[in-house]
Parts: structure tokens; C-alpha cells; sequence
């Protein structure tokens, strides 16, 4: 992901907000008002499940019942005002309800996106981590305003059963002018966090089922006895950020992750106390706690954590445990005859408490037709209102699913029968989620709040998968109470963002400095373009003709344009932003050097340059010399063609997603996985002898080359062979840490995590770009092979030369300018594409997130274009010189056909 094409999304998000504007509109229809009004999320009526059937039973409804809402609450209001509402038929009105199908990004919200196209649906979903983002961007219309019959047309009763009242500080809050409103309205009830199990697994294990006073100790011993790696069976389910996952527990143990201070109107991250050590320590024990099984293979934790898989294995009954949402409304569609349901288990101290959530709506705020809002708000409050109840409760008795409705609503539309029907002990679950759950971070900048709380909980891991953290308990708690208060500090300081004037001062002389060597460095790029490529137009003799210039400037008008537009103009016009606190469609305020001090000091920023660093060096070193390689062996080896071809030219026909997604069943952590079904049957020995080998290969290569007195090349041969060497000797290493020289004949004691050790999560990510580079790559080197004469080959076997005597004074001689290019770009392209790679692998996991995807996260997903910008620019300012050297090679040579001589 290159820095101008960041700039130039950016760019097209601030621009096209000029023009965005909500994607409803009042059409008419043979003489009658329509309204049409863009939702998200509406029910495809193609799907015959039974939830499905009866969301589009309800949507029919509303359709239905709407003239009749409308003449009852705005027919004489629309009849007044003309000039306002328009002169339409409105006695004869009806609505069309559009399904919203915005762009889809991985990883950025389709609601944001449609935003900045200009093509918003006027209906939003509002989850409670992404509100404060969407309030504070001016997405939202204020729900309660008098003058609007809508949330204050609800009567008190009506407000108590719409909205839980843990729910009411996430709706009821400040907007961007200080004033408190209402933002959202909660549908479909509320939902909470508890604790599904198999009953068949439970049973084969000799299992108790799980009860409503089960403990952490309780659900540890019945994951350690339900996980079984020769089946492939794990003892818990863990979906997604293990700052999501950890969440439940740090609720559990009596920590909380954020807290607001009314008074002083200021929100903090207060997850680094006792009580989180405490569920970290935990958290801890079920993922990462080393354990022997019944075949003496080594395997760390019982739990199961991969956001694609997951749910397959839940339905195959491979996973013996699972934390699930409870709807209000629907208690569950799970089957109780094999799936049990029990609250969260207690902490240690003997509370518990589970995520509380909620399917909240909104208006869009930029919607110019205030008969679309009218109707958005309409369809809105229609979703819980009693008319839909009734429906929505009638097609699922009907549909045989009556007994996982809510008793409350099944005795309040007549089916208290089929109340009694339902699976012993759920609704009291329920009660108990509902009494006992958090609502999940909703203050400021909450979208960042997993994240965060993500940085230490995974920094524990890993030091937890090399075997780094204490023994002793007191000791262990102390070490992830350390964790925690630095990560809660980090998290505060990007969060929300508290400097002190005197630090902000320092900052901004430094961001200053910063930026005169920007300033300077880019000028100096362009002054040696023009200065390269000028004296060289200085040297061509004679004079183009006018229709001829008039003929070229004509051809390459187009490309020159598209550059322009693409490039040059997102880079200066997007450069803006760096000094705004931009907002997409509030007004933006400009804030000086803010944005590049808080850059200067932000660690994460310097872990992923760091990151971006690491991937490029890893890429050039066992990916630059491989297409090399290869076009050397089908040019020179006689034999194995077939196979080299083979082996290396099928990613070429093949989707790069499908490569990737190849690996990364290639890369499971289990022993079953292909590759450590291989790497725990081979001994230490194996690997070093492999390291040994290729060393002693670069060191003979070495040698020629300071025969030939080539030292540079010499020097990077042997720099090549060491770093292979270590990084594959780094395999075993803990067995040879631990045992020495008899390691050496010792396997792996546990399953390599691939993508989850920071150790190996970066070659790992590296890996399949390489095999599915290495074929394509090879074809310009093979071609210039193709050009050299045959005699120079002839000459030098008739002097004596050998192979790497050939390979030094005659190939790389003849390819050098191509392999110069070839690595300035190679280089550059390492560091700008590595955000897909590693967004497609782990998603920045195990300290892998490089600073291209920190960009892209930071933009489209925090909202946050101002740092974004000014991260973009100090990317490109370590680029440049490289850039320019690339320009200047360019320059000094001469393109030709190989025939040509």
C-alpha cells in the first residue's frame, strides 16, 4: 500500500464529502408520494430460516402500516408546510424501503466508506465502541430534539422497554457541541455475553455440565479435559482480538477497561490494576499454559482462536466451549439437547460479569429531505414496537421455534403455552447476563479501546510462548500488573491524548525541525531530477520538429495526467490534513505541528517503522537473490527443468489470496498442519546441517568473489549465509538452549505457532510472497541471460573458469544495471506493499502490524487523517533516497534489444 495511493484515498474521502448526501429521496409513482429510504442490513427474503422469515415478515409490515403511522403523526404537519415538505399527494403516501449495499474494505466500516462517496444509507448501525467515532464526526442526527416527534414522542414506559438501563449513558450523551442527546435507539433488545456448552463432549469426557455457580478454576479443568489434539478437539472457542477476548475476564475479575469521570468530563483507560493482573494471569493459563498429551507431545493452552474456522469447528463439536451472544428476543437458536447455556463463570472473587450489547440505529445526520428522516425514524422505532413483536413472534412460534422466544413476549402476544416449553434454566441466564454485564467500551475514542488493551495481553503471550515469564506467582503477577500499567499509558496517551503544555512545546519544535529536513530532502529530490534528466536533454543534438513535439506531447499527455492527478496532486492537496484535526463532514480546525510531535513520540509508530524494517530485510534477503537463482538453473542446469517450472510458476496461475490462504493452512499451529507434521520429525541436527550448508555454499561464493577482488560482494555473500544460518538454526534453538550438543538429536517439543510468535510470525508472513514471486521474477533475468553470447561462456571455460567463476566475471557483470534496478525497486515495493501481505497473514498480530497498515488503520478505520497524513509523509521522507538513487540509475542506462549490438 504506497504512500500516494493513501494520499489519494484520502484525498477522495475529503472530496467527495463536498457532495455527499443521504441516498434517499421522495419519488413519485403514478401520481403517489414514495419515499424511498436507504437501510442497511435488511433481510434478503430469498432466506428460508426461520430468524430470517420473520425480520422479513416485520420489514412487510412496516411497508403496510405505514400511511397509516404517517396520517396519524405527520399527515396535517406535511399538509401546512408545502414549502417545506413539498407539494405532494401526502395522503396518498407510501415507503420503499432500498437495501444498502456499500463498498466493502477489509477492515473499514461500509457505513463510512458510502459516507464519503456520497452515498450513505439514512439509516446507520451503531455498535457502542465505533458511537463516540460517529457523534463526534457529526454522523449522527440527535434523536430527541422538540421539534421532532421522535424519541421524545415515547411515553416513560415506552422508554423503559426499549432501553436497558446499563444502555442509557451509551445513547444519552454529548455531541460536538457539549449538549447532551439521544443518538441511537437500541433494537432487538439487548445482548449478553455467557458461556455455551457441548453436552456430548461434556459427556464423553465424564464431564458435569457447567451450573450457575461454576468458577474460572471450574471452566480451566473442564477445558484441560476436553482438549485433545489427536482428535482436534479444544477446550474454548476465542474469536478475534484477544483484547475482545480478555475483556469478559478483566469484567470478571472486578477491573473494567475504561471509566468515566462525570465532573471532570474526561474518560481514561484504567485496565492496568490488580484486578486485571489478576484475569490476566488467568487468561493466560487457558491460552498459553505448556502441557503434555498422552503421546508426550508438548502443546500450549486449550483454546481455539481463529475468527474464520471457528464456528466451523463449534458445528463439527470440536470445540467444548464457546462464549455466545444471548438475544433479548431470541433467547437462542441453538439446540438444546446438545448445546447447554450458563452464565460467565465467577471470578476469584467471586463476581462475574459478561459483555452487555446492543443493534443500535441511527439517522443519518446530512439528510436533506426531512420526510426521509421522518420516515428513517419511522422504520427505526418500528423494529421493537409492539406491532413488530407481535409479527416477529407469530412466524417463529409458527416456524417451530416458539420455546427460544422470550417468555416475555410470548406471554404478552398469547402464546404463554409455548412460554412453558422453554429450555430449562435460559431465562434465568439471561436475568443473570442482564443483572451482571458491562456495557463494552463506549467513551472516547473506544473504537482504539481492544486495541489497546490487546498491546499487553498479547505482549504476555508471547513472553509466555518463550518461556519468559516468572514462576513464582507473586512474581508473574507482579511482571503482567507492569504490563498492563504500561499498556494503560500507552493507551491513555493515544486515546485521549493528555500532554502537557511544556511537552506539547518540546514536541512541536521537534515536529518543526522534522520537517525542515523533509522540506529540504524533497527539493533536493526534484533539483537532482530536473539536474539528471536535464543535462542529459541538454546532449541530444538537433531540433524536434513541431509536429512531431506537438505528436509526442499528445501521446504522453495522458499518462502525464493521470500522474498528476493520481499522484502529485493527492500528495500536496492531502499534505493539508497533516496540520487539521479533519473531520469528514464537522468543519476541520487547523492544530499546527500537533500531529507530526504526536507522531515523533509515539511508540507504536516506531515499532511498526521498525516492523516495515524487519519485513523489507527479511524480503530482500531470502527474496531479492531467489528469482536470480532460479533463472540461473534453467539457464545452466540441465536437468529438473520440468520441476522448477512446476514448483515455482504455479502461484503465477493461481489468485494471490488463494496462495496466502494455501500458507496459512500450511501454517496451523497444531501438529497435524503440514509443516509441523514435517518440522517436529526432523532433529536439530537437521536444520543445522541445512544453515551449515548454505553458509559454506556463500562462503565458496565469497571466496571467487575476493579472488576476483569483489570484497563488497564477497562481504554481502557472507552476510547472506550468516543470516540464513540463524534464522534457521533459530528453529531449535530452544531445544539446543536447553539440552546442547545432545539437542542436537532432539525434535521440537511443541508445535511452531507460525503467526502468533513474534519469532517466526515475520518470515512466515514473508514466505508465500516469495515462493509466489520467485517464478514471474525469474523471466526478465532469464531473458537477459538469453542475450549473453554464448562465446563469453566458451572463452572463459577454454582460461579455466568454473562455474561461480563464470557466474561472477561473466552474468553478474552483464546483468549488473538490471539487478541494480531490480533491487532499488524491490526495495522500495518491500516497504510499501508489506501492509497486504501482513493484513491478509495476521492482520498486524505478533508484533507484525508495519507502518503502512498503522497508516491504513489509523485512516479508514480510526478516523484519524490528520496522524495518518503526517505518518505518510515521514514514510515517504525515508523512501526518497533510494528513490533518487533509482532516478539516477535510470538515467546512466542505455535500453536495448539484446540483438542489437
Amino acid at each position: 500500500m504506497s504512500v500516494s495511493r493513501i494520499f489519494g484515498f484520502i484525498l477522495l474521502l475529503a472530496g467527495w464529502v463536498a457532495v455527499a448526501q443521504a441516498g434517499g429521496e421522495v419519488e413519485v409513482i403514478d401520481g403517489r408520494p414514495v419515499i424511498n429510504v436507504v437501510v442497511p442490513n435488511l433481510p434478503i427474503p430469498s432466506d428460508n430460516s426461520a430468524i430470517a422469515r420473520a425480520q422479513v415478515a416485520v420489514v412487510r409490515q412496516f411497508t403496510a402500516d405505514f400511511p397509516r403511522i404517517f396520517r396519524e403523526k405527520y399527515l396535517a404537519r406535511y399538509l401546512a408546510d408545502p414549502q417545506k415538505y413539498g407539494s405532494y399527494d401526502w395522503e396518498n403516501v407510501a415507503i420503499r424501503l432500498v437495501p444498502f449495499s456499500g463498498l466493502k474494505v477489509e477492515g473499514v466500516e461500509s457505513d463510512l466508506m458510502a459516507i464519503a462517496g456520497g452515498s450513505p444509507p439514512d439509516v446507520l448501525y451503531v455498535n457502542f465502541r465505533k458511537s463516540d467515532t460517529y457523534i463526534r464526526n457529526g454522523f449522527l442526527y440527535p434523536l430527541d430534539k422538540l421539534e421532532d416527534p421522535y424519541f421524545t414522542s415515547f411515553s416513560d414506559a415506552q422508554k423503559r422497554a426499549r432501553v436497558h438501563p446499563k444502555i442509557w449513558p451509551v445513547i444519552d450523551r454529548k455531541g460536538p457541541d457539549g449538549q447532551k442527546h439521544i443518538w441511537a435507539l437500541p433494537t432487538g433488545g439487548f445482548m449478553g455475553r455467557v458461556l455455551a456448552y457441548r453436552k456430548d463432549l461434556f459427556d464423553e469426557a465424564g464431564l458435569a455440565y457447567p451450573t450457575v455457580d461454576w468458577t474460572w478454576d471450574d471452566m480451566l479443568h473442564a477445558a484441560r479435559v476436553l482438549t485433545d489434539p489427536s482428535r482436534n478437539r479444544s477446550g474454548l472457542l476465542m474469536r478475534g482480538d484477544p483484547g475482545w477476548n480478555f475483556s469478559t475476564f478483566l469484567w470478571s475479575a472486578g477491573g473494567e477497561v475504561m471509566e468515566y469521570d462525570e465532573p471532570a468530563d474526561e474518560w481514561r483507560c484504567v485496565f492496568g490494576s490488580p484486578e486485571g493482573a489478576k484475569a490476566l494471569d488467568y487468561f493466560l493459563q487457558l491460552t498459553q499454559e505448556l502441557w503434555q498429551t498422552k503421546e508426550g507431545q508438548w502443546m500450549r493452552g486449550y483454546a481455539f482462536n481463529d475468527q474464520r474456522l471457528g464456528d466451523y469447528k463449534w458445528q463439527r463439536g470440536e470445540v467444548g466451549m464457546n462464549l455466545v451472544y444471548m438475544d433479548e428476543q431470541f433467547i437462542s437458536g441453538l439446540n438444546p439437547e446438545l448445546v447447554g447455556i450458563v452464565p460467565v463463570p465467577k471470578g476469584p472473587t467471586g463476581l462475574r460479569a459478561g459483555e452487555l450489547n446492543s443493534r443500535m440505529l441511527g439517522i443519518y445526520s446530512q439528510i436533506k429531505s426531512p420526510a426521509v428522516r421522518d420516515a428513517a425514524w419511522e422504520y427505526i422505532a418500528y423494529q421493537d414496537s409492539d406491532a413488530a413483536g407481535a409479527v416477529r413472534t407469530r412466524v417463529l412460534v409458527e416456524a417451530g421455534l416458539g420455546r427460544f422466544v422470550s417468555p416475555r413476549d410470548l406471554n404478552k402476544f398469547g402464546y404463554a403455552e409455548v412460554a412453558r416449553l422453554a429450555p430449562k434454566g435460559w431465562a434465568e441466564v439471561f436475568r443473570i447476563a442482564s443483572e451482571t454485564g458491562r456495557p463494552e467500551p463506549y467513551g472516547k475514542n473506544s473504537n482504539l479501546a481492544y486495541r489497546m488493551l490487546g498491546i499487553p495481553v498479547r505482549e504476555a503471550a508471547e513472553a509466555a510462548m518463550r518461556n519468559g515469564l516468572p514462576k513464582a506467582p507473586n512474581e508473574r503477577i507482579k511482571y503482567l500488573a507492569e504490563l498492563l500499567q504500561r499498556g494503560e499509558q500507552r493507551a491513555n496517551a493515544a486515546m485521549i491524548g493528555k500532554v502537557t503544555p511544556e511537552e506539547r512545546r518540546t514536541r512541536s519544535i521537534v515536529a518543526a525541525i522534522f520537517l525542515i529536513f523533509v522540506a529540504a530532502a524533497f527539493g533536493f529530490v526534484f533539483f537532482r531530477v530536473f539536474q539528471t534528466f536535464g543535462s542529459q536533454a541538454a546532449t541530444v543534438p538537433g531540433r524536434i520538429g513541431f509536429r512531431r513535439g506537438l505528436a509526442i506531447s499528445l501521446m504522453l499527455a495522458p499518462a502525464l495526467l493521470s500522474i498528476l492527478v493520481w499522484k502529485y496532486y493527492p500528495l500536496l492537496a492531502g499534505s493539508v490534513m497533516g496540520f487539521q484535526d479533519y473531520r469528514i463532514l464537522e468543519g476541520s480546525t487547523w492544530v499546527g505541528l500537533k500531529h507530526f510531535g504526536d507522531m515523533l513520540w509515539d511508540g507504536l509508530w516506531w515499532q511498526s517503522l521498525w516492523n516495515s524494517m524487519r519485513f523489507s530485510f527479511i524480503s530482500l534477503v531470502f527474496g531479492f537473490l531467489p528469482p536470480i537463482i532460479l533463472a540461473i538453473l534453467l539457464q545452466e542446469v540441465p536437468r529438473g527443468k520440468v520441476f522448477y517450472r512446476l514448483m515455482f510458476y504455479l502461484p503465477a496461475v493461481l489468485a494471490g489470496l488463494v496462495t496466502l490462504l494455501l500458507w496459512k493452512q500450511f501454517y496451523d499451529p497444531t501438529p497435524r498442519a503440514p509443516l509441523n507434521a514435517i518440522i517436529l520429525k526432523l532433529p536439530a541436527i537437521v536444520f543445522v546441517g541445512v544453515g551449515l550448508a548454505v553458509l559454506t555454499l556463500t562462503l565458496v561464493l565469497a571466496n571467487r568473489f575476493r579472488f576476483h577482488g569483489q570484497m563488497v560482494p564477497a562481504v554481502i555473500s557472507t552476510l547472506v549465509g550468516i543470516v540464513f544460518l540463524v534464522s534457521v538454526v533459530s528453529i531449535p534453538w530452544v531445544v539446543l538452549e536447553e539440552h546442547g550438543l545432545a539437542g542436537l538429536f532432539r525434535t521440537l517439543p511443541e508445535p511452531i505457532q507460525w503467526l502468533k510468535d513474534p519469532r517466526y510470525a515475520m518470515l512466515s508472513i514473508v514466505l508465500p510472497g516469495i515462493w509466489a514471486g520467485a517464478g514471474p521474477g525469474c523471466l526478465i533475468y532469464l531473458a537477459a541471460l538469453k542475450g549473453i553470447p554464448d562465446d563469453f561462456y566458451d572463452a572463459a571455460e577454454i582460461d579455466g573458469a568454473g562455474f561461480f567463476d563464470k557466474l561472477i566475471t561473466i552474468v553478474i557483470p552483464m546483468m549488473r544495471p538490471l539487478i541494480m534496478i531490480s533491487f532499488v525497486g524491490a526495495f522500495i515495493g518491500s516497504w510499501l506493499g508489506s501492509a497486504d501481505h501482513v493484513l491478509a497473514m495476521t492482520g498486524g498480530e505478533a508484533n507484525t502490524e508495519v507502518a503502512p497498515l498503522n497508516i491504513f488503520y489509523k485512516a479508514f478505520v480510526y478516523l484519524e487523517f490528520g496522524p495518518a497524513t503526517a505518518m505518510a509523509w515521514m514514510l515517504g521522507f525515508l523512501l526518497i533516497g533510494f528513490t533518487v538513487y533509482q532516478l539516477r540509475m535510470l538515467a546512466k542506462v542505455e535500453f536495448r534489444t539484446t540483438g542489437g549490438r
